[in-house]
């Protein structure tokens, strides 16, 4: 067995193994929907490498127009040595949300492997503080094997309303090459399927109680743009533009 066979095991294993979170995800899913019923967005936060989920479900084919990406330059996947700095600074994720359009009853999706620094615990304690719905999608396995660089001592998992854990190992790795090179990332992969499949648990509830879902179509099919232009609209004033 090759090194790519335990990568793609290890993979299908942990995607198998968000099943246990599908009453969590229907729970989320309905919350985001009753949101959504009443004009709200869904923001996505994540640093580093955590962002690149985040911008996944951001404005792009199959997936909730009404997402705002609440990000910045400092904390890009492109800027590691940065990120690595900024991340641990305390009081940088409370101000940087004060500054995002965030209202009450809305839904913020908080995205870390780890979820021991002070910025992704700062982000969701002060969504939550303003009445939003806060779900964490992080690894348990990893954020408890490590030291919270918190403050109090706090993690992602400690401050979210919902817990969505990718089971992605410590360190994010899964496979071990000879002398003992360790690869095969994971988190992103799991964290991408995780936010995608709560938004389709919201579409799935709007469409229940006779709602349509706010989707966005391909660009690159007929009619696209038309749909586009028409599905953002009603929220244009409140997305992300700069990603």
């Amino acid at each position: 067995m090759s090194a790519l066979d335990d990568y793609r095991r290890a993979l299908l294993a942990l995607l198998s193994g968000c099943e246990e979170h599908v009453d969590a995800l229907q729970e989320a899913g309905s919350l985001l929907a009753g949101s959504l019923r009443g004009g709200g967005v869904l923001h996505v936060f994540g640093s580093g490498h955590s962002m690149l989920p985040a911008i996944d479900a951001t404005f792009r084919a199959g997936g909730l127009a009404p997402v705002n990406l609440v990000h910045d330059p400092a904390l890009a996947p492109w800027e590691p040595t940065r990120v690595s700095a900024i991340e641990r600074l305390p009081g940088y994720g409370t101000a940087l949300t004060e500054l995002q359009d965030l209202r009450e009853g809305e839904m913020l999706v908080v995205l870390s492997h780890s979820g021991i620094n002070p910025v992704p615990v700062e982000v969701a304690q002060h969504a939550r503080s303003r009445g939003l719905t806060v779900v964490a999608i992080t690894s348990r396995a990893h954020s408890l094997a490590s030291p919270s660089r918190h403050p109090e001592g706090l993690r992602l998992l400690d401050v979210a309303d919902i817990v969505l854990d990718t089971g992605a190992p410590v360190g994010d790795v899964t496979v071990t090459l000879p002398d003992g090179v360790e690869t095969g990332p994971a988190s992103t992969v799991v964290a991408t399927f995780l936010l995608h499949s709560l938004a389709i648990a919201a579409m799935e509830s709007l469409i229940a109680e006779g709602a349509a879902p706010p989707v966005l179509r391909s660009m690159n099919r007929a009619g696209g743009d038309d749909s586009n232009a028409r599905a953002i609209a009603p929220y244009r004033d409140r997305l992300s533009r700069d990603p």
